[in-house]
């Protein structure tokens, strides 16, 4: 039997942020939260998805809506961001996606270290350097609900 993640975005606080606000939640635990228990002490409680609305610069969020609806097979997608700034010049956390046969995958999860100098050139850098995080479990959706439930953040 396989098993398949459930995938919502609910509306939710989160540590830094007083209001709700889209939240990721995996099988009921707000992403940050999950990562957080896998990695207490890489400070990932309290960041929030990479909301298209709450970001302010046009070429940042063309960049994620891109990523979101890529047609690759695979690809590294933006999907925590630091509340402070709702920018991708602060600590990003990104999945590896794998799309395949009505499913998607994220194969891996871990901190963009993109050097500040490389993102003035662009976006496309974020994905490439990434500290991949240790002994957090691969996840698989339907691509259905994935695509319903982050389309609420990405659209």
């Amino acid at each position: 039997m396989i098993f398949f993640n459930k995938i919502e975005v609910i509306p939710k606080k989160s540590e830094y942020c007083d209001i709700e606000h889209h939240t990721i939640v995996i099988d009921g635990i707000p992403l940050d939260l999950l990562l957080h228990s896998y990695h207490p002490l890489s400070h990932l409680k309290g960041l929030i998805p990479t909301i298209i609305d709450w970001i302010d610069n046009p070429h940042e969020k063309e960049f994620i809506k891109g990523r979101f609806k890529s047609t690759s097979k695979e690809f590294v997608l933006p999907v925590l961001m630091c509340p402070d700034d709702c920018d991708l010049w602060c600590t990003k956390i990104v999945a590896n996606v794998v799309k395949f046969d009505g499913f998607i995958t994220w194969k891996q999860i871990g901190i963009d270290k993109i050097a500040r100098e490389e993102l003035l050139l662009g976006y496309e850098g974020i994905g490439i350097n990434v500290e991949w995080f240790e002994n957090i479990p691969i996840m698989t959706f339907e691509e259905t609900q994935y695509n319903s439930q982050l389309s609420k953040i990405y659209d």
